[in-house]
């Protein structure tokens, strides 16, 4: 079980790093005066950040009950 989860784990960071390194995500998190982050089109992209984000945590928590 603690394999699966490192390799599930392991898979969803690599995808995160590579989505916060794409050109999508510096846009969409770039600040500026004139509120161009906020523009809806980067709605997307700051969605995807979160869903990918929030993967990684839980799969770090599933990882930790199961290695106590």
């Amino acid at each position: 079980m603690t394999e699966r989860l490192r390799r599930e784990l392991d898979a969803a960071t690599a995808e995160l790093k590579e989505h916060m390194a794409s050109w999508a995500y510096a846009f969409a998190m770039a600040g500026g005066a004139n509120g161009g982050r906020d523009h809806p089109v980067h709605a997307a992209t700051r969605g995807r950040t979160e869903e990918l984000t929030n993967r990684c945590r839980d799969l770090r928590a599933q990882l930790a009950e199961h290695e106590l």
